[in-house]
């Protein structure tokens, strides 16, 4: 990221028109003497397959994300900011590029953020009229998806005031935020801006899809997933082994649930809760996983039934709850991000 914003001009980064049906592509470009760019164009689908974004993170070596995107779904877009993150990348945005709506969220995914004063537009949460739901309906899931929205930019280090900005504007009014605002809300985190863009050197030809995962990539992608199940469904019911087992499994610094928490201050959490609810117990749903691996880290999220029980107090509860974890990759993986969230 350095050579990007402190060096030459920023060249080749791709201009492409942007169709509102346009699946997600992910293009490498790169420029003599530069690192490359992934430029991440098109509409965020709801369930958008995204495991092609890491393949073309492995294979492009690219270090920094750049958007030409009209946004679409949210949960998409959060999802690809939670990789981006993952995988230790920055995000770029630059003028001559598109990065409105659902976009936003995933740039805010970068582990340092620079965008041009008018390149980032935002606005409320809505729903199609033909989706079907009645106006109270509509109501608690705009309400839904605005604490979903404002917990990720928490997470993501952004000031979840930004909402404030957005509710005020609905699709049709798009609000594209000033150089001020966005760091005033920490949109941005660094303030040296890309000099002259020239977005006319890559043609806008589709890029071939990423090569399949080598035999390597699945062997690591499998050994994240079983870290994790285990993890999550091992001693339920075993408050001392459950601890032992966060004591092995976490770094001595985590980003916890959106903030750095050090490995005492967790144990001190879990075991806490552990003794709130002696009895535990967890089924990873196999088929919600998804996990990618780069840079030396791999994330895995997904869903997970829980039931939970104590005796002495006569309480149980139970539900449906989505996680991520990041993991650092090495000879004793650690992880390295928590966090989770009760759906039901």
């Amino acid at each position: 990221m350095r050579s990007v914003l402190w060096g030459v001009a920023v060249a080749s980064i791709v201009a492409t028109t942007v169709s509102s049906a346009k699946a997600l592509e992910y293009k490498p470009v790169s420029s003599p003497g530069e690192l490359p760019f992934l430029v991440v164009s098109g509409e965020f689908g709801v369930n958008e397959p995204l495991n092609a974004f890491s393949s073309a993170v492995v294979s492009s070596g690219a270090r920094v994300v750049v958007f030409d995107s009209p946004g679409g779904s949210i949960g998409s877009a959060m999802q690809l900011g939670r990789m981006i993150r993952a995988a230790g990348l920055d995000t770029l945005q630059v003028r001559q590029l598109l990065c409105a709506s659902a976009c936003s969220l995933a740039f805010m995914g970068g582990v340092r953020r620079v965008a041009d004063p008018g390149s980032i537009g935002v606005h409320r949460s809505s729903f199609a009229p033909e989706s079907g739901m009645s106006t109270d309906e509509a109501v608690a899931n705009v309400q839904a998806v605005t604490a979903d929205i404002m917990s990720y930019m928490s997470e993501m280090g952004v000031d979840p005031k930004l909402m404030a900005v957005a509710l005020s504007y609905d699709r049709s009014d798009m609000r594209y935020l000033s150089a001020s605002e966005m760091a005033e809300l920490r949109v941005t985190n660094l303030t040296t801006a890309p000099q002259s863009v020239d977005t006319s050197q890559v043609p806008s030809t589709p890029s071939p899809p990423p090569a399949e995962a080598s035999a390597d990539e699945r062997q690591l992608e499998s050994a994240a997933v079983a870290f994790i199940k285990g993890l999550i469904e091992r001693h339920g019911d075993n408050a001392d082994l459950a601890i032992a087992q966060v004591q092995n499994s976490y770094a001595g610094m985590v980003d916890y649930y959106g903030k750095p928490t050090d490995l005492s201050s967790i144990i001190a959490d879990k075991r806490s809760y552990f003794q709130r609810w002696p009895e535990r117990g967890y089924n990873l749903h196999d088929e919600s996983v998804i996990v990618t691996c780069a840079n030396e880290r791999c994330m895995v999220s997904g869903t997970y039934d829980w039931v939970v029980r104590s005796l002495p107090r006569h309480k149980q509860a139970k539900g449906v709850a989505r996680f991520s974890y990041t993991i650092a990759i090495g000879q004793n993986p650690k992880i390295i991000a928590e966090t989770s969230k009760v759906m039901r």
